[in-house]
Parts: structure tokens; sequence; C-alpha cells
């Protein structure tokens, strides 16, 4: 038996001793780098994704397994995108324990690992094949112990296609001590987290002591220590930070809360805000719950205004089925430089921890408001609150009601569901005066002016994405609201969202004398499109405009007239407006200009808005026409208009308090200009128009009072004659028409017919809108004598041509008539009656400059000198005596 045990042992130590020469020669002679073009083809072959190895892999055996890898990348499923990397990766693994199905590591290092996620439109991800399981694989759990892990300079990126959102985590580095299954382990790490929508830009700290036991459902956080600091949506500066320890069993509803802590402080936008969370102790156990006083508080803190609000819950005492508190209690305070809000409230609490039901049977609370600007100087009133929620059951329910002083308000909010909540709700009121609630501060507070910066950000798309996520359905009914100097009484409408659309339906309010009635909706909500339906009886806009912009423009004294400063344009907002709707109002007066039966239709899709129709009656006519407004870089501004039958001089008496021009009849524009601001777009200028009216006048000059004065002037007279314009004289005409041409801001016209019942007007010039100054020559021709008129006869005019240049500015225009002109026209005239027959045709031929003519004149007379030389001398004589004498009396030489 000995011999057989004896030989038994040296034939298995034989056996072993073979074995490690044979593990020993495979080791020495095993080189699994040989191996990497079979693993890159086994993966490329398995996932369609290219696998790159660019370092040597370091292999061990025996006593532990392990690998030490250089660099690896993946690619994207069937591309050459990368979709994970690593940089360097060292593991170890005990032998002997892995084949009893327990995973015992050394120390991990990884550095430089790197993932890109991407989700697609259908919900699938780029890494779902990597997530298929071969069904004979077993899913048995295998314990694990690793000595630490080590990860340094990793990031991992998430790009969500369906709403274009990015979330990043970079510079991740970690570090833990031993880890295992049930086991507390330490752990330190510090990264960077990043997103697009909200925006964040973060740094993150945490460390403390973690352990899960996930067979027991046991969870624990001890000496928990998180910072987070950075620029969280739209507050700067956020410094958030986490403290205390936290012991859970969630299946036996236990839970230990020991000095746990939250403090968040950040700026947003001119405020200063800061919140802290303390709830010292918290123990619940399966027959016991205790806890001390909960706390939280919250302060805003402003130039002009401070804001603090503080909410205690009581000690906390019961069982898990039968909680309750003495009571909640909370105090808020607004103070501004001349007004303060006080309120304290304060309600029992139940709950029950087993059922997750709570209650707030009764919050009551007080208003203390001061104001120098109420009535009164104060103002007081109470609030009531009640609330009962599910938590299992996912329902809400709770009602509400506000009396201070002309303001009573009730209603009711219901909600059901928390993934996609269904909300309820009804809100009655016989009055809401908000200037008694919030004060005239706002009413009396100056608008800020802020600098127009190119380098400011642009506005961007609300994104109301959450809307997909909420049902909503409920009614407004309240008898008047006041807030500033307006009015609404009698509001009524309808809210109801169902997850794709949000419609305001039923909506109807009168707003002082003005009854709106219309229904608002919202579509695609990460991209909203705005619908309405809007009807307004009439409409005073001028009401609630400032004093100065209600005003028309009043002509500025020339001494005071300087250059206006150049005004930008900011239409960005445009870039993200997405609209389509139609807006009717039964009468309208804005900018001091009235009309009735206005229809706009508005369509705008990302920074392109057109008003199609843009119509109106107005002044006695109509106007009809379309604006485009294209605001996706530098603003360009279309505009086609047709005004027809307008009685033009009341329109540009209320327009801009200036009647230099009467009459009735069209106005055709067709419009284009670019620019960002008010006088680029005048110098952008470009297109045609044409004004046809008839029986009207020129404000400024009285041409036909003018002539009938210049025969007295004439004698003296010898130059041009400058005369300012004089809004009570005027120059009537029965037609009128002219057609311009705008390039770069200036107008330019050379067709202008006026026809009046004594003379005929003719003209070309240019209009400067840039400058707004006036370079026209107008050139009337008498028809007719003005005898009979009120002054004396001006046959001599009969047929002349007047030049008449109009200068100065829109506001004081200057008009010059060229007397010396007219004198000698008149002299020409004079001259040729005085020399009759045949010489007096050769001196007007001679005058026109027709030499020949003027010759076969003169030799026409030539057989009547030879009859009789005397008396044909003396007739020459004569005749040069009287165009002398004509010259000395029109002359007075």
């Amino acid at each position: 038996m000995n011999k057989i045990l004896k030989y038994s042992l040296f034939g298995l130590g034989g056996i072993v001793l073979v074995l490690v020469i044979i593990v020993a020669v495979f080791v020495a002679t095993f080189n699994p780098n040989d191996y990497k073009p079979m693993i890159v083809q086994l993966v490329k072959d398995k996932k369609q994704r290219t696998l790159d190895i660019d370092g040597d892999i370091k292999l061990a055996f025996w006593p532990k397994l392990g690998a030490d890898l250089g660099r690896i990348s993946l690619s994207e499923h069937n591309g050459d995108k990368e979709f994970a990397a690593v940089e360097g990766l060292k593991v170890s693994v005990a032998l002997i324990p892995l084949l009893r199905k327990k995973l015992v590591v050394d120390a991990v290092y990884v550095d430089g690992a790197r993932a890109n996620i991407v989700r697609y439109q259908d919900g699938s991800t780029n890494f779902d094949d990597l997530l298929s399981e071969d069904k004979e694989e077993s899913s048995q759990e295998i314990a694990f112990d690793i000595s630490s892990i080590n990860v340094s300079n990793s990031a991992v990126s998430f790009h969500d296609e369906a709403t274009d959102n990015t979330y990043a985590i970079e510079k991740f580095n970690l570090k833990t001590g031993r880890v295992a299954l049930a086991t507390p382990f330490d752990l330190a790490s510090n990264f960077e987290v990043s997103a697009s929508a909200p925006k964040v830009e973060a740094r993150v700290k945490l460390q403390g002591n973690f352990m899960a036991d996930i067979e027991n459902q046991h969870f624990a956080i001890q000496k928990l220590d998180t910072v987070v600091k950075g620029n969280i949506a739209d507050v700067q500066e956020a410094d958030i930070r986490l403290t205390g320890d936290v012991d859970a069993r969630p299946e036996n509803m236990e839970f230990l809360v020991n000095g746990l802590k939250l403090a968040f402080a950040g700026q947003l936008a001119d405020a200063r805000l800061a919140a802290d969370f303390a709830a010292p102790r918290l123990v619940v156990r399966q027959d016991e719950v205790s806890g001390d006083k909960a706390e939280l508080t919250f302060s805003q803190q402003k130039t002009d205004q401070s804001i603090k609000a503080q909410l205690v819950l009581a000690d906390i005492k019961g069982s898990p089925r039968e909680l309750q508190s003495s009571g909640i209690n909370g105090e808020f305070s607004l103070k501004q430089a001349d007004r303060s809000v006080e309120s304290k409230f304060s309600s029992p609490f139940k709950g029950n921890l087993e059922d997750l039901v709570f209650e707030l049977p009764k919050l009551a609370g007080r208003i203390d408001i001061k104001d120098k600007a109420l009535p009164k100087g104060v103002a007081q009133g109470e609030f009531a609150f009640k609330l009962l929620a599910d938590v299992k059951q996912e329902k809400v329910d709770s009602d509400f009601s506000l009396d201070v002083e002309d303001t009573k308000l009730k209603g009711d909010v219901a909600v059901a569901g928390f993934a996609k909540p269904d909300i309820r709700f009804s809100l009655n009121g016989d009055k809401l005066d908000l200037n008694k609630l919030l004060g005239n501060n706002v009413a009396n507070a100056k608008p800020t002016q802020k600098a127009a910066s190119k380098s400011a950000a642009e506005p961007s798309s609300p994104d109301l994405s959450a809307l997909k996520d909420l049902l909503l359905q409920g009614n407004v009914n309240i008898g008047s609201i006041v807030y500033e100097k307006f009015r609404l009484t009698g509001l009524k409408l309808g809210i109801k969202a169902d997850g794709k659309t949000l419609d305001v339906s039923s909506f109807k309010v009168k707003l002082d004398e003005t009854t709106i009635n219309g229904k608002f909706g919202i579509s695609r909500f990460e991209r909203p499109i705005y619908h309405f339906d809007v009807d307004i009886d009439k409409l005073d806009a001028d009401r609630y405009i400032t004093d100065s912009e209600a005003q028309p423009a009043k002509p500025a004294p020339a001494a005071a007239s300087k250059p206006q400063e150049d005004a930008p344009i900011d239409l960005s907002a445009l870039r993200q407006l997405n609209a389509d709707g139609e807006l009717r109002i039964g009468s309208l007066k804005v900018a001091n200009v009235n009309s009735t039966n206005v229809r706009i239709k508005l369509k705008a899709d990302s920074g392109v808005a057109e008003l199609a129709p843009f119509s109106a009656n107005l002044y006695e006519g109509s106007m009809n026409g379309a604006l485009t407004v294209d605001a996706r870089s530098t603003p360009n501004i279309a505009i086609k208009q047709d005004m027809k039958s307008i009685a033009i001089g009341p329109l540009l008496t209320d327009a801009i308090n200036n009647d230099m021009l009467n009459g009735k009849g069209s106005l055709n524009l067709d419009l284009t200009t670019s620019g960002d601001s008010v006088n680029s777009l005048k110098r952008g200028l470009n297109g045609k128009a044409a004004l046809n009216l008839k029986d009207g006048a020129v404000k400024g000059i009285d041409i036909a009072g003018t002539l009938r004065g210049a025969k007295d002037k004439l004698d003296v007279l010898k130059g041009n004659t400058s005369v300012a314009g004089d809004k009570r004289k005027q120059t009537d005409f029965s037609e009128m028409s002219a057609s311009f041409n705008i390039k770069n801001g200036v107008a330019h016209n050379d067709d202008l017919d006026m026809k009046a019942p004594l003379f005929r007007i003719a003209g070309s010039g240019s209009i400067d809108i840039v400058n707004e100054t006036l370079d026209y020559l107008a050139k009337p021709t008498v028809v007719a004598s003005l005898k009979g008129q009120g002054g004396a006869s001006l046959q001599e005019l009969n047929g002349l041509t007047i030049p008449v240049k109009v200068t100065g500015t829109f506001t004081e225009p200057a008009f010059a008539i060229d007397f010396a002109g007219l004198a000698a026209a008149v002299a020409k005239n004079r001259l040729l009656e005085g020399a009759g027959g045949a010489k007096g045709e050769a001196v007007k031929n001679l005058l026109e400059g027709n030499r020949e003519e003027a010759v076969k004149s003169l030799l026409n007379q030539k057989s009547g000198k030879r009859k009789d030389e005397a008396g044909s001398e003396a007739s020459a004589a004569s005749s040069e005596d009287k165009v002398k004498q004509k010259l000395q009396n029109l002359f007075g030489r």
C-alpha cells in the first residue's frame, strides 16, 4: 500500500513537473503580440468595428493573470470614427480565486480613457451592438474584490440627436481604496461637467466613504463632501456644497440622516442668490420616527431690493404610519426703497411614510404691505392653503384663497401622475389689484438705457420641451385686473395642453374700452411655434405709449437743427421667433394715425417675418400691401404698399405734424433696405415710389400770388430772390403726379406734372432722405391771365416758364424764384411786340438763334424799300425809336 502511495506521489509529482515545464516553456515562448492581427480581425468580423492596438501587449499568467496594454482604440460600428479609446490600461487578477468565481484584482490603472456616446433620433445608441449577449452565456453574478481603482485624465460625451443636446464629463480623475460588495470604501474624484441645455460649465469635487450592499439593499455614505462650482443655466459663479452622513435601507423603510447640509450661492443677472438647507438628525425605523428641526433659508440681494425667506419643520415624531410635527412655520420679507412686504404662515403637518401620504390640513398666513404709493400707505390681508399628496398613487390635491384689500382670489389645483403630470386647475376672482400687491415701483421706474453692443449675447430660443411631459387643463375667470394705468375686466380664458400643443382658447378680456377676443397656441415645444387669431374692436395704442413716443414729431427750430444721433436697430429676437397668426382691429390709433378695418397676417420662421396682407382703411381711402423682414444676418426689409383714395393732408398732419402737401389720391411704394441702425436703413433705401393726387395744394408758397406781384418788381429785381416757406400760403392744383427712383437713400424725380387753372408745373430734382434735405427745381408755366384773381393783369407772363428752386430741409424748405430770368422773358415779349411785322419776326428768330430765318424775314422787305426809300428810312427810324421807348418804359431808363 505504501509503495502504491509512494509511486502514486512520484507519478503525480512527475505530472506536475511536466505541467510546470510545459507552462514555463509556453510562457517563455508565447508572444501575445503575434495574435494582434487575429484579434483585430475577430472584432472586425464579429462587431464590424475597427480595433487598433498601438502598443505592445504584456501578459502575466502566474500566480496572477495580468495584462499591461498600451493605447487601444475602437471605431464606430461600420465606420472609421473613433467610438472609444484608452491611452493605457494595467490590471492583474488572482488566478485561483477566479476558478471559484471570485474576482480578486490588484490595483487597476486607467489613463486617458474616452468614449463618445450617441443616441439617435429613433432612440437607439451607437453601442447597442456591443450589448448583444450570447443566449448561452451564463449571467451568474461574480463576486469581486479590487485592491484599488485609479483613473486619470478620462472623458465621456453624450449627444442626443433627438434634442440636439450634448453632455460631457472631462478631465475625470478617480481614486479609491479597496472596492468590494457590502464593504465600505473610500472614494475621491474630481472632473469637469458641461451641458448644452441647460447651459452648464462646472467643476466637481467629490469624496467620502461609500458602501453598497445590493443583495440586502443597504446603502451608506459617510463623511460626504461634495463641491460644485461654475455656471449652471442662468446662474453664474454658482457654488454648491453638500455634506453629511446618510444610511438607507429602502426596502425596510429605514433611513438615518446625520448632519446633512446643502448650501447654494450664485449670481442670477443682477441678483445675488443664497440658499441653505440643514437637517441635523432624522431617524426612520420600522416602529419609530424622530428628528430635530429642519430648516430651509433663501435670500436674494439686489442694489435696490432684498428678499428673505425661511421655512422651518419643527421636531418630527411618531411612527412611519402616523408621522406628525408640531408644525411648519415660514416667514417672507421683501424690502425696497419705499416698499416692504412681510408675511408669516404656519400649518400642522401629518404624514404616513409607509403609504407615502402627506398632508397640510390648514396653512394660514397674513400679509402686511407698506408702500407710500398705496392709498392708505399700508395694505393687509390673509391667505390660506390646503394640500394632500399621495406619492404612491401620484396624486396631489390643493386649494387656496387670497384676500388682500380689494383683491379676492380662490382656486384649486389637482395633479395626477408625476412622470407626465396631468394638472387640472381653476382660478376665480372678483378683483386683482396688482398696484396694491406689487406697488407702483415698476410704473414709476425709468427704463434703463443699455448701450448697444454687437458682442452682446444673442437671445436664445426658449426651450419649452418640458411641456411635452405635461397635461394641463383649466379655466381662469377674473372680474377685473388693475396694473399701473391698465385695467382689464371680464377676463375669461381656457388653457389646455396635451403634450403636443398648448392652447389658450375662448380668450376674452376688455382692456379699458378695448374688447379683445381670440385664441392663442404653442406647438413644437423644443423650438416653439406660436399661433394666434385675435379680434380687437378698437384700440388707442397711443394711450399705452410714453408721452414722448405718443406725440407726433414737431419741426425743430432752425438754430437747434442738428443731425440726430444714429439709433441702433436690433432685430435679433426675430431669429428665434416662429409664429403664424392673424390680427384684426376694427379701429386703430397708433402714432396719432387713425385707421379702420386693420388686418395683419404674420408668418415668421427662424429670422424671416412676413406681414401679408397688411391692409387697412384710413383717411377716406385704403391701403394694402406686404412687409418682409429678414433678420438672419444684417436686417433686410422689403415693403410693398398700395394706398388708394388717401386724403394725404390729414395723414401727414396726424403722422408727422406737417401739412406741406394736401390732396386726395394714390401712393404706391416698392422699397427695399438693409442696415442695423436708423441711418443705415435710410442709406440703404432702394426702389420706386409713385404719387397721384387731385384737388390739392402744396403748402409753403403761393406761386400764383407771387406772380401777381412780379410785374411791379421787375424794374428792381435783377437776380434770384429767395422766399422762406410760409405755411399760411399754398399753391393749389387740380392734378399732380410724380414718380421717384430711390437709390441709396436719395429719391430722384424728373416727371413732376402739376396742373392748375393758371399754370402748369413740371420739375425734377432729388430728395435726400438720409440728411432730410431738398434739391429740386420746379418749372411753373403760366397758361392764362391772372386778371380777375385779385391782382393786376400779367398777360405778359402768359406762356412763360418761371424756375422755382426748392432747397432747405424737410421741416424748413426754402423757395427761390428766378426773377432775373422772368424779367428777361418779359422784355423779350415786349420787344417783339413793339418791333412788329417782318422785323419783329427777324428779332424773334435772332433771339432764338435762328439766323437764317431772320435774314429771310429781312430780304422779304427789299421790294418795299425800292418803292419809297425816304419813307422806308423814316419808317425804320420810327420803329427803332419805338423799340427804344419800350425798353426805357420796361427798365425805367
